[in-house]
């Protein structure tokens, strides 16, 4: 019998496929304390990481045979101290693509119609009456708009499609360049001028060394005054300082936002304008989405407790081959 650990309080239920193995997890909701994590790593075959897992914590997992991180972003995750003993991480994107593209949408819609400013002015008594005179209140309609979008994987191609299902022109900006079953019809474009050509910009990258602070004073410097910026991957690809100044000056006209540089802390800055939408990070927070990523989670441990190679191993090197 196995021991898992599970490190935050997600949906249970459908970890049910680890039985009988034994399953430590807390209360709904909750996370284990680090002490906590530390002293029940030692005991575990397998961890499904809910946040982060740093050197010391991996120092714990003294006979882990897999580490699932649960979602598809893994920069909480040491992968590189993780190969260093031995430990495979792997990751489950597939479950969150649907949900995290979907969001991105709303936030588009939600911004150009200008759905969470007008709401808030409808419910001033003292404003309603201005707010239905014909002409007041127009928004942006996204036909024949440029979306861009930063980072062309399965987030990002998927949000692509929406786009162009609204008659968007598409481009994308990414390492490399993606097939036509990916991109569709969307133009590679360098992420300067995509910033330049673009009405909305989205992005949907993984946070690491070189897209820390991609979206600096110099990038926002770079996109039209009518444009909109949309953030539902990584809050440290923005540089929240530089995109709160743009904002308050009119350098940009809005922005999106359910990820955050210092999350969960918010800027005050961001929460005083009118034309900023701001979610807590929320892209995979519906039950059924949930569901299927402890499903995933199952699989993979299942998987590697049975000695099969996991799907979506992030560091294949850390694998035993036999």
């Amino acid at each position: 019998m196995a021991t898992i650990l599970i490190t935050h309080g997600v949906p249970i239920t459908r970890f049910a496929p680890l039985q009988p193995n034994r399953l430590f997890y807390p209360k709904p909701g909750k996370a284990f304390s680090r002490k906590k994590l530390m002293e029940l790593l030692p005991e575990c075959d397998a961890v499904v990481a809910c946040g982060a897992m740093d050197r010391a914590l991996l120092d714990a997992c003294v006979k882990c045979k897999l580490i699932v991180v649960y979602g598809a972003g893994y920069d909480a995750v040491d992968v590189a101290a993780a190969s260093q003993r031995n430990i495979p991480v792997a990751n489950i994107p597939d479950s969150v693509t649907e949900t995290t593209a979907e969001l991105a949408m709303a936030q588009m819609l939600t911004l150009l119609r200008r759905v969470c400013e007008l709401d808030r002015q409808v419910r001033d008594k003292d404003s309603t009456r201005k707010l239905f005179t014909m002409g007041a209140s127009m928004g942006v309609l996204p036909e024949g708009m440029t979306l861009g979008v930063v980072g062309m994987g399965r987030i990002g191609s998927r949000v692509a499609e929406f786009g162009r299902f609204l008659n968007m022109r598409v481009v994308y900006s990414s390492r490399g360049i993606k097939p036509y079953s990916v991109c569709g019809n969307a133009r590679r474009l360098p992420l300067e001028e995509l910033l330049q050509v673009s009405d909305v910009i989205t992005l949907h990258c993984p946070l690491s060394d070189d897209t820390y602070h991609m979206i600096d004073r110099e990038a926002l410097k770079l996109m039209k005054p009518s444009a909109f910026l949309l953030n539902s991957a990584r809050g440290k690809l923005v540089d929240e300082a530089a995109l709160a100044e743009a904002l308050e000056e009119g350098r940009i006209a809005g922005a999106a936002l359910d990820v955050f540089e210092n999350e969960p802390e918010v800027s005050k800055r961001l929460k005083n304008l009118p034309n900023v939408v701001l979610t807590p990070h929320i892209g995979s927070n519906t039950l059924r989405t949930r569901n299927r990523m402890a499903e995933e989670c199952c699989v993979r441990i299942l998987d590697a407790l049975a000695g099969r190679k996991p799907d979506n191993l992030l560091n294949p090197e850390a694998w035993p081959e036999l």
